[in-house]
């Protein structure tokens, strides 16, 4: 008996010592490698430097043996407690969302809760660098659209926690509520998708968003390149897009979601010209612009859109309605960087497209338009 006392006593130490060791000891065999978090793996530093110490210590947790299996079942835990991930939350039915205020990223919360709008002091300086970024390109021929893609909890807010439900303000957003003010005190073209993808879901069996990435899949993109058709039809650039209940929708391919590791959903694709094939490249003269080249899309102009990640969802889609299109990214404080981008790139109609959460960037334009930051 009291031999099986000690082993008794002894069990919680041999526990810690097999937690602890059994990686070092697994590592001897085989590591990880196969990539669960949407980004590469960690390399092994092969150089002595400063920062080896820590250059390992990510590769080390990137590959360490069992690593997959011990992130599978911390996954399933989450799931079945309903423990948020840090800047990720649980919501109903397998869906997640962004938190995106814990990765300084905008603010989705704020924009769901509808508790907070923007001030009358941001409005005017929104609409105020909105209509010097319109002068700015309107002085050069170009027309000026604005693109506002809706965050998807404001989209499959049904499916946010109750908690969060129960205390939601509105389901007018400080989005939608600028909007409204800026359409009528600013010269741009001004286009919120949400209204649009609200109804969309309603239409289309398959979801518009990822359930559990943070983004829309290529249908809530081609909904979104509807709605640019129709904002770009009243400046003039009369772009033929058939609706999306016309088009044949595929299944695509499996994609790796960025809120849960080794989850993965299918990307869809949506039959919008098929036929063209666009090329499409960096920029010779900077690598920060992708070039693409239709020689079959219907439109002759020259699109330059500047983009944040959202913008992939509609990228197939204008790269094929285009003859020449470029992208480059947004959020460019520099109006020394615009200008050279926009003299690179010659073109014809600029979109400006950014995601709902990113909208209190507006506030900043005069100051950059201004050319306060070169």
């Amino acid at each position: 008996m009291a031999k099986l006392v000690r082993i008794y006593m002894l069990l919680p130490a041999m526990l810690v010592l097999y937690m602890v060791f059994y990686p070092f000891a697994a590592n001897l065999f085989y590591t990880n490698t196969e990539i669960m978090d949407n980004r590469p793996l960690h390399e092994k530093p092969v150089k002595f430097t400063r920062n080896y110490a820590r250059e390992f210590e990510d590769y080390y947790n990137d590959t360490f043996a069992g690593r997959k299996k011990i992130i599978s079942k911390y996954v399933k835990l989450q799931k079945r407690l309903k423990i948020d991930a840090g800047q990720y939350f649980y919501g109903q039915n397998g869906w997640i969302f962004y938190d995106s205020i814990k990765a300084n990223n905008g603010n989705t919360l704020v924009d769901y809760y509808a508790e907070v709008y923007f001030d009358d002091e941001d409005l005017a300086k929104m609409a105020k660098g909105i209509n010097m970024a319109y002068d700015f390109y309107a002085k050069r021929g170009i027309k000026y659209v604005i693109f506002v893609a809706p965050n998807k909890e404001n989209v499959y807010s049904e499916f946010m926690p109750e908690r969060m439900q129960r205390i939601r303000k509105s389901e007018i957003s400080r989005m939608d509520h600028a909007v409204e003010y800026l359409k009528k005190h600013t010269k741009a073209e001004i286009i919120n998708a949400k209204p649009a993808m609200l109804a969309a879901k309603k239409d289309v069996e398959q979801n518009l968003y990822f359930k559990k990435d943070t983004h829309w899949n290529y249908i809530g993109g081609y909904v979104g390149f509807e709605q640019l058709a129709q904002g770009l039809r009243h400046l003039g650039v009369p772009l033929k897009v058939p609706a999306l209940e016309k088009l044949h929708i595929d299944k695509g391919k499996l994609r790796d979601m960025d809120m849960e590791a080794g989850a993965q959903e299918w990307t869809y694709e949506v039959s919008y010209q098929q036929k063209v094939l666009p090329q499409c490249q960096p920029n010779v003269k900077n690598g920060d612009i992708t070039d693409c080249l239709a020689s079959q899309g219907e439109r002759p102009e020259r699109l330059l859109v500047w983009v944040d990640s959202f913008a992939e969802g509609m990228l197939p889609y204008l790269s094929r309605a285009f003859k020449t299109s470029y992208y480059a990214p947004a959020g460019l404080k520099k109006l020394s960087e615009i200008e050279a981008i926009v003299n690179e790139t010659k073109p014809d109609v600029v979109v400006d497209e950014l995601i709902e959460r990113y909208f209190s960037r507006f506030a900043n334009y005069p100051r950059v338009f201004g050319g306060e930051y070169d």
